[in-house]
């Protein structure tokens, strides 16, 4: 017991990165504006998506409590945190055990397999009590208070929680476990990254899917329907999967026997579930990671009469930057979906609500004189999405401990920068365009009013991408090991978003002033044109400047 906590202290050491950060921030005392952006970040992005995620909540329990079924409630969130624990879990359980920089060094160890697999195991649990805290902690508050339960609804309703995403997470472990030890996956890592995003985005679909489907006139009849019918499928799912049942009941009847013996068997499932997971560890596990690591020679046949071709260093840099992007999926897929998402969510927003009042919105964006406003509109869209998008703000980060390579090719600092920012205006516009397309055949939006947010998105995204490279050279993140990390867990992309939402402030700031002076609408636009070109050139020089440095540091 004692050698599992001290392997498992060291892998919450590892994984979260506990002792650089009090190293760095609590020793050396550096970058202590980083804890506060973070925390920044994610109080207004959380707080926001928890606001609403609660009133969602509410509005579900009082029309429950209209058909006379308050647990509906309990039963459905913790079906949901099951179900997501269980899907999800299974891909974290492959890239946690088997794709880990660590495995390498704890294998030698004279440690037993499933101590290791069990280590791994309670960090990835760890990481599962965080998210369902903010999916069912509201839910189990909300539910407690509506039916004024007492002191042991919470202590039941705690245990319930604690053991909630153990029963899916082991099964999903054991999954994994099984498949990777005749499944040879990590050999084909870039392509098991690029099916779990696939799968992730068809799962985003499917819940937009059933998100739109919620009733948003208000009317009690149509609410009631729709309770009634996730009812009978909430309750249909928990017979299929029947510990969401054991749990709910376990909470809703947590004053009766029935629900006591619910919880005892809830428990005692789980502890099966880990045993089994152990069990097959330490039977499987050290196999599956050794073929793994076998690697099968590639009979190609290789020529030395390829044709050679003079190229020019600018698109000899872009070739680069898309070799470099493109190669890594997990880069790709963090962002080329943007593509795909943003018109999805568009297209069943728009057409799949008819009283959002599409009609009305042609009669405006189809007239001539309906441009400035759709200009404007499309500019803070752009805006948005090209701060959003991690490509700019990780592109030095992205190369890592390989950065160096950069330094020392014959190729000046200021030319590479304008590789990657003209890389990251393209990328920025293949991104958007889907969108833009779709605006204009929903909206009939007019020519002239086109033309105009064309060249506002081009000024606009080119300052943008020029000020994520700024903030990426001033601070690039090279020491990770994850390529993931690279991007997900780099604060540079938060401060470009948080700049970037400060710009489009200015611009609506602005904007409405010199509405209220009574300016007319095209010399509006004149000036927020030439201040973004000025702000493209300060911002460039700046970020020139930075380059040299960064390329002249050791």
């Amino acid at each position: 017991m004692r050698e599992f906590l001290s392997l498992l202290r060291s892998q919450m050491k590892v994984y979260y990165g506990i002792s650089a950060m009090k190293y760095k921030y609590f020793v050396r005392k550096k970058d202590l504006w980083e804890i506060v952006l973070a925390t920044f970040g994610i109080a207004v992005g959380g707080g926001t998506l928890l606001f609403m995620y609660i009133m969602y909540l509410n509005s579900m329990y009082a029309a429950s409590m209209l058909i006379n079924q308050p647990q509906l409630m309990p039963v459905t969130v913790l079906l949901l945190a099951q179900l997501l624990t269980l899907v999800f879990g299974f891909f974290w359980t492959i890239s946690v055990f088997y794709f880990s920089d660590d495995i390498n060094i704890l294998l030698p160890l004279p440690i037993q397999p499933y101590k290791i697999v069990l280590s791994k195991y309670s960090i990835i649990l760890l990481n599962e009590y965080v998210t369902l805290a903010f999916l069912m902690l509201p839910a189990i508050f909300i539910y407690g208070i509506g039916t004024q339960a007492g002191i042991l609804y919470y202590l039941v309703s705690f245990i319930v929680f604690i053991f909630t995403p153990i029963i899916p997470l082991s099964i999903a472990a054991i999954a994994s476990v099984l498949i990777m030890r005749f499944v040879n996956l990590k050999r084909k890592k870039d392509l098991y990254t690029v099916i779990v995003s696939i799968l992730a985005l068809i799962f985003f679909f499917t819940i937009q899917f059933f998100i739109n489907r919620i009733p948003q006139n208000g009317e009690q009849q149509a609410i009631e329907n729709f309770i009634l019918q996730n009812a009978n499928l909430a309750k249909m799912i928990s017979r299929s999967f029947p510990p969401a049942l054991w749990g709910a009941v376990s909470m809703t009847d947590y004053n009766t026997l029935s629900g006591f013996l619910n919880l005892l068997m809830f428990i005692a499932v789980s502890i099966i579930f880990t045993t089994v997971l152990a069990v097959s560890a330490q039977k499987m596990y050290l196999k599956a990671v050794i073929s793994g690591q076998e690697v099968e020679a590639k009979r190609k046949e290789v020529s030395l009469k390829k044709e050679i071709v003079r190229s020019s260093l600018l698109k000899a840099l872009l070739l680069r930057e898309w070799k470099l992007f493109i190669r890594v999926p997990v880069y790709a897929m963090n962002v080329l979906p943007v593509a795909i998402i943003i018109p999805f969510v568009f297209l069943v927003s728009f057409v799949g609500n008819p009283q959002i009042g599409l009609e009305m919105a042609i009669k405006y964006t189809s007239a001539p004189d309906g441009w400035f406003w759709v200009s404007m509109i499309g500019l803070f869209f752009s805006l948005f999405v090209a701060g959003s998008n991690s490509l700019s703000s990780t592109s030095f980060s992205r190369e890592g401990k390989m950065f160096y390579i950069s330094k020392l090719m014959p190729a000046d600092p200021a030319i590479q920068l304008k590789a990657k920012w003209i890389f990251g205006i393209i990328i920025t516009i293949v991104i958007i365009l889907p969108t833009y397309v779709l605006g204009w055949y929903l909206f009939k939006i007019h020519l002239l009013s086109m033309v105009i947010l064309i060249v506002l998105m081009l000024i606009g995204i080119s300052a943008v991408n020029i000020l994520s490279l700024l903030i990426d050279a001033m601070k690039p993140s090279f020491e990770w090991e994850n390529p993931q990390k690279a991007m997900k867990g780099n604060l540079n992309v938060l401060l470009s978003l948080i700049l970037t939402t400060i710009l489009i402030g200015c611009i609506v700031g602005i904007v409405l002033l010199l509405k209220k002076l009574y300016v007319s609408e095209i010399i509006i636009t004149l000036i927020i044109g030439i201040l973004l070109i000025l702000l493209n050139l300060g911002v460039y020089l700046l970020a020139k400047s930075a380059v040299k440095k960064l390329y002249k540091g050791e």
